[in-house]
């Protein structure tokens, strides 16, 4: 083969190879785009990651790992038991006579469920004793009025619904509670949205008539106590007629009135009768007792009067027994207070001697 021949075979050889190239160039050019995209999707790989599947898989694991953790999903965390409540809310067993940070969150606790253990000043005194007790009832525990162990983890562990509420409060919440007060035996004045004295006096009369530490605050006992009112587990009278009487109970501080053929009162109203106490006043003197027996209204008086014996003022009194009279006060402690009458709050004195006709028997009962 000629010099010539070889050297227009090189030419050929070089032509065919410049159009290889170019053909790859130009399928480079056609797929710039979407290798560009490809390019910059695996640049934004982790520099560990091999492959796009796998960044696609980490934000999952990553949402499981959050959802284990936060217990709303995946396995969900354990429920927290009553000691480690108990622990979070700085509560460990102390008694009356204990003072200090241990009975301050104590009481913190009582408080909040609307117990009413008094001031939460850290002294484990009668009426921290009295809250527990009241928790331990409730609680169907030993009423010891020691917070030990048992007591401990029940407070730890005590829910309720129940909206605690106490003098001062207003709203519907207050409104609500007047209106169950109202239609139930109690009287606590006007449905006006106010946590005043006469709701406060209806509370008392409530708690006295269930046994209930007496605070005049709205809580979970209150609510179990007027259940066991509507269950009639707790007001029957003690004496039974034909007609209405009265029952002035000494030892809870109440007056009942009852109708024939009922179970439960027509009306139970805080009082404060014959405190005990001599007195003398001038020419006259006695002793301050409200005796018992049985009565009847034997006359009345309409509006204020002064006593005969001026030891004090009564309105609208409905005399029983001599000058012993049911009447309307200014105050009514919680505390036996009068001469020997049977105060009552003013807006219940206030109707009573039309509910009450001459004749009513009245019991006085021990």
């Amino acid at each position: 083969m000629g010099p010539w021949v070889v050297s227009a075979l090189l030419t050929i050889l070089l032509l065919l190879v410049g159009c290889t190239d170019m053909q790859a160039a130009e399928t480079t050019e056609q797929t710039a785009d979407g290798a560009s995209e490809t390019r910059d999707a695996t640049a934004a790989l982790p520099s560990d990651a091999s492959s796009p599947n796998e960044e696609a898989s980490t934000p999952a694991s990553d949402a499981a790992s959050e959802t284990a953790s936060s217990g709303t999903g995946g396995t969900p965390d354990a429920p927290e038991t009553a000691a480690e409540k108990a622990k979070r809310l700085g509560l460990v067993a102390v008694e009356e006579g204990d003072d200090g940070e241990d009975v301050e969150a104590l009481q913190e606790r009582l408080d909040e469920l609307g117990f009413a253990p008094g001031p939460v000043d850290g002294a484990y005194g009668p009426r921290t004793t009295a809250a527990v007790e009241a928790f331990q009832m409730l609680s169907g525990l030993k009423q010891t009025g020691g917070a030990n162990a048992r007591t401990i983890a029940a407070l730890a562990d005590f829910e309720s619904d129940v909206q605690p509420l106490e003098a001062g409060d207003e709203g519907k919440a207050v409104k609500r509670l007047q209106r169950r007060l109202a239609n139930g035996p109690f009287d606590p004045g006007g449905i006006d949205g106010e946590y005043g004295g006469y709701t406060t006096q209806a509370v008392w009369a409530l708690e006295k008539l269930a046994g209930l530490p007496v605070d005049g605050n709205w809580g979970p006992l209150d609510e179990y106590a007027l259940q066991q009112l509507t269950d009639g587990a707790i007001g029957e009278p003690s004496e039974d007629h034909d007609e209405r009487w009265v029952e002035v109970d000494l030892s809870q501080q109440l007056v009942k009135v009852y109708d024939p053929n009922e179970s439960t009162p027509l009306l139970v109203s805080h009082a404060s009768t014959g405190n005990g106490i001599p007195w003398s006043n001038g020419e006259h003197s006695g002793t301050s007792v409200t005796p018992p027996g049985d009565f009847e209204i034997s006359r009345r008086i309409s509006g204020w009067r002064e006593s005969s014996l001026d030891i004090g003022r009564l309105y609208n009194p409905l005399y029983f027994n001599g000058g012993i009279a049911l009447h309307g006060a200014m105050s009514v402690p919680l505390y036996p207070a009068s001469h020997g009458c049977v105060r009552l709050p003013m807006h219940i004195a206030e109707y009573l001697p039309e509910e009450l006709p001459n004749g009513t028997p009245v019991h006085v009962l021990q």
